[in-house]
């Protein structure tokens, strides 16, 4: 049952970033939600979470999840900074832009 559980909430996790892909943010937002609410701990989700929020012009709650799992591991042993950094990549080759996306580049080029 908890596999059924954690394989929803990675479908949604990922649902939520393709719909980010084409500017469905307050969907991507409430997926995003849902499968955090599945599988409590997972923080790549967060990584949709947090994009949704920036997109939505929710900034300073965007900034504060992005800044909450800095140096963390994701769930595929990826460092949290690391993700982002390939998401805000992927983001712009799909002409999704924010200024907040080069403050935290830059905070996390900063390292401490």
């Amino acid at each position: 049952m908890r596999d059924n559980v954690e394989e929803a909430a990675g479908n949604l996790g990922g649902l939520a970033f393709n719909l980010l892909l084409v500017k469905k943010f307050e969907k991507a937002l409430e997926a995003s939600d849902r499968a955090i609410a599945a599988a409590p701990g997972h923080i790549w989700i967060d990584t949709n979470r947090a994009h949704a929020l920036m997109f939505l012009g929710r900034v300073e709650e965007a900034r504060t999840l992005y800044l909450a799992h800095r140096g963390e591991k994701t769930l595929d042993d990826k460092i949290w900074e690391d993700v982002i950094l390939e998401d805000f990549a992927e983001l712009r080759k799909a002409g999704l832009t924010n200024p907040l996306m080069d403050e935290i580049e830059s905070t996390f080029a900063k390292k401490h």
